[in-house]
């Protein structure tokens, strides 16, 4: 079962990978070309509308279809900015969600960096007062200086929920 989990868990980050990809593909191309893709939008709309009101009222006249079609463009448009719209608005909620990740993990970053130097320094304290201790009994303090690796290795990792390693 947990050769199957961690199949499946790779699969998923290896499917987010190309999702990633795609999805930075997708938001730059319409960063560039939306304007093309709202033409082509609005062209592709007004056709179809066109279209159906030519086959579908055979016995009516030319004049009625082009009204027809004329009354129907503002509408095609408006549909096409509504459509337009929803998609920069996601656009926006995408990217606004981006910048507070990004925030967020420079701000656990710093977090982390100072809990790390702080309980560096921690450390050291403790070493230089047990050396000072044994320098005034008299005794030989061989003891070597904490390095930083030394804490990191020391202290256990925090497994958190977010964890997902499956142990074979």
């Amino acid at each position: 079962m947990k050769s199957f989990t961690r199949r499946y868990w790779r699969f998923i980050v290896r499917l987010w990978g190309n999702m990633n990809r795609f999805g930075q593909f997708v938001r730059s191309f319409w960063r560039k070309n939306k304007a093309g893709v709202a033409l082509s939008l609005l062209t592709v709309v007004v056709g179809v509308y066109t279209y159906i009101i030519v086959n579908s009222q055979v016995g009516q006249t030319w004049k009625q279809d082009i009204a027809d079609i004329s009354t129907f463009v503002p509408v095609a448009g408006v549909i096409v900015g509504a459509i337009i719209g929803v998609i920069d608005f996601i656009m926006f909620l995408s990217d606004w969600y981006s910048e507070l990740q990004q925030k967020r993990i420079k701000e656990a970053e710093a977090e982390g960096l100072a809990k790390g130097t702080a309980k560096y320094y921690a450390a050291v304290k403790d070493w230089n007062d047990r050396r000072i201790e044994a320098e005034n009994k008299g005794e030989d303090f061989d003891e070597p200086m904490p390095t930083p690796q030394n804490i990191q290795e020391a202290t256990p990792v925090e497994q958190t929920d977010d964890d997902h390693a499956v142990d074979d």
